[in-house]
């Protein structure tokens, strides 16, 4: 599931954490290097929704 731009997965998942705590330099990075990534954007949609549907609890993981 690597993105096909040079923004690599791990970073783009570190700077996703780092965003859901708070950090606004990271949620700016994240931000300017989507903004014309439609790959990174994608993955970033992608693993914000992955967040989403853990944090909701196993019963939700398990009926995706």
């Amino acid at each position: 599931m690597e993105p096909q731009s040079t923004i690599s997965l791990d970073r783009l998942v570190e700077l996703h954490v780092l965003t859901e705590h708070g950090d606004t330099a990271a949620a700016a990075e994240a931000a300017r290097l989507i903004a014309g990534d439609d790959a990174a954007r994608r993955v970033w949609d992608t693993v914000e929704s992955t967040c989403r549907r853990l944090r909701e609890g196993p019963h939700a993981v398990a009926s995706q």
